[in-house]
């Protein structure tokens, strides 16, 4: 099913299942990380979760709803969010792929910060033995 990342988080703010954002995130973060390059949109939804995790904040569903809401209901964070196109597979297991990953690239340059750290495909590679 092709859906935009907007979609996805805004599905967030009606059903909050923890584990289906933390492979959603991990999963379209994969698909910029493999480029060397992080999305400043997921960077950001990553600090509120975990401002969101922390056991000192006393964290309500609607508070952490709230915090959801208020990224992406910025202008720029809405309009990025938009643009992501996203293939979401729900069986047997939550499987999420960027469609446009190459073409968010090239056109919005400025959405992107170098990442220096290793991607998962790296460490797949590594422990599956290939090169």
């Amino acid at each position: 099913m092709s859906k935009t990342l907007y979609d996805i988080i805004d599905s967030w703010t009606i059903n909050w299942d923890r584990v289906s954002i933390e492979i959603t995130m991990k999963q379209v973060s994969d698909s910029f990380n493999k480029y060397k390059l992080v999305f400043f949109l997921l960077e950001e939804i990553w600090d509120a979760l975990e401002f969101i995790d922390d056991p000192l904040e006393f964290m309500t569903e609607e508070r952490k709803i709230k915090q959801i809401e208020t990224i992406l209901s910025s202008g720029m964070n809405e309009r990025a969010a938009k643009y992501v196109q996203l293939e979401v597979t729900e069986t047997p297991e939550l499987k999420i792929a960027v469609l446009n990953a190459e073409e968010t690239i090239a056109e919005h340059p400025s959405w992107f910060e170098p990442w220096e750290g290793v991607t998962w495909d790296a460490v797949r590679r590594l422990l599956s033995g290939s090169k």
